[in-house]
């Protein structure tokens, strides 16, 4: 039986003044806390539409908020389940950044399919808790708190981790404040992909331009040579430009057909690279060194008037089998990227040839090498090229070239990979698996 404590002739505990008065300055401090964090992310995020920026100024305020020393933000990545660390701060961020785990690997895969977050005082302890990131980069997790990067009510876009807090554990008013920066971060972060979007399709007229510019030059040769072949009454017979439309029509009209099947690829392309959807490739014998050929002599003017000398080094290659226009798009990009990049009097080396390749079923692997002479590129910008963020380097560009490029190489389970120095020059690589036919 509970005993009433009147009837005992016991004295009921009553408060303090000054307790009473100290729990609310604790309960205000919490809340200015809160207020502060909102005040501070909100200040930063609408400074920007950038998305790095917008990561970087996420991560600080969380830090700086709950008092804790590293940080990532995990991005989650569609077309293979993975959650990518997106932006690192800590000692070892340099090592970690562009890293991708899958969705049901550790606290972060926890806490992202579950949509919950998660203080994790004793990760060493912990069942979830992947130990093999730490173990690689000899970083040691004290303390844990896990958020998930979601826009109301939405699915999770990623995940928010703390880690290490600078005095004692992290608690349930640390873990309230990350979730509300949380909440603010994810839709902050959907604009920011959202902007990224729309400034890429809204550069896609001159890319769409360049591809009905061979339609529209040959239609204007027909027509200049049928309004020739109808000026001269009673010579249609024996006019010049009779022979010339009868000799070259269907070439031209070939021209006109193979362009427009090439701007339904091509639109198809930038659809599924905007979406994050791999294209399926469609697998057919073909010669790599007379497609490569045939993209490298229509930047042949470029780089000449860019005073860039264009080299080819093509080994023998057997026929093999991939898709042609994934193939042309990625070489075509590669190449008139690196032309963009290097200065006039430098030069652009296209390579190709067969080399063994231990990590294809077939070991061997078509290598396409591009590399340029121009101003090289610093380890992040490089980093972010590979992992094909939305956004490009270049002033006025969209970043799209680097998404059909990795959806070609992914399409065909291949690898890609380059290196930069700064003030010397990139290369980049692409392997695929040599099928031959």
């Amino acid at each position: 039986m509970t005993r009433d404590p009147t009837r005992a002739g016991e004295t009921p505990f009553v408060p303090s003044a000054d307790a009473e008065l100290g729990l609310l300055r604790d309960t205000l401090a919490v809340r200015n806390r809160q207020i502060a964090a909102v005040h501070g992310i909100s200040r930063l995020l609408s400074s920007s539409l950038d998305l790095e920026d917008r990561l970087r100024d996420i991560l600080t305020v969380s830090l700086d908020a709950v008092g804790a020393v590293a940080g990532t933000i995990f991005l989650h990545r569609p077309q293979d389940d993975m959650l990518v660390f997106r932006y690192v701060v800590g000692e070892k961020a340099h090592e970690l950044t562009g890293h991708a785990i899958p969705v049901t690997t550790g606290v972060a895969g926890a806490v992202f399919r579950a949509g919950r977050s998660q203080i994790t005082n004793r990760p060493q302890e912990a069942v979830e808790h992947d130990r093999e990131v730490e173990r690689r980069i000899g970083f040691a997790t004290e303390t844990l708190m896990t958020v998930p990067l979601k826009y109301q009510a939405g699915k999770p876009i990623g995940v928010i981790q703390i880690l290490n807090k600078q005095s004692g554990d992290f608690d349930q008013h640390d873990l309230e404040v990350l979730e509300i920066i949380a909440s603010v971060a994810a839709a902050a972060i959907e604009t920011a992909q959202t902007a990224a979007i729309a400034h890429a399709v809204g550069d896609l007229s001159h890319d769409i331009k360049n591809k009905v510019s061979p339609i529209v030059m040959g239609i204007q040769a027909l027509r200049s040579d049928i309004d020739e072949m109808f000026a001269t009454e009673g010579a249609v017979a024996t006019s010049p430009a009779v022979a010339a439309v009868r000799d070259g029509y269907g070439y031209t009209f070939d021209i006109v057909m193979d362009q427009v099947d090439a701007i339904q690829e091509y639109t198809k392309l930038i659809a599924d690279a905007l979406k994050g959807v791999v294209t399926d490739p469609e697998l057919e014998p073909n010669d790599a060194a007379l497609i490569v050929e045939g993209q490298l002599l229509s930047l042949d003017p470029v780089a000449r008037h860019r005073g860039v000398a264009l080299h080819r080094r093509f080994a023998s290659v057997p026929i093999c089998r991939f898709d042609r226009f994934q193939v042309e798009r990625a070489a075509y990009t590669l190449v008139n990227n690196a032309l963009a990049a290097t200065p006039r009097g430098g030069y652009v080396t296209v390579t190709i040839m067969v080399k063994p390749e231990p990590r294809f079923a077939r070991g061997q692997a078509l290598e396409i090498v591009v590399s340029d002479t121009g101003c090289g590129m610093a380890p992040p910008v490089l980093e972010r090229i590979l992992r094909g963020e939305p956004r490009s380097t270049k002033p006025g560009g969209t970043g799209l070239g680097t998404r059909i490029v990795l959806n070609a190489v992914a399409a065909h389970r291949g690898v890609f990979g380059g290196t930069s120095d700064e003030g010397i020059g990139t290369t980049f690589r692409v392997l695929l698996p040599l099928v031959v036919n």
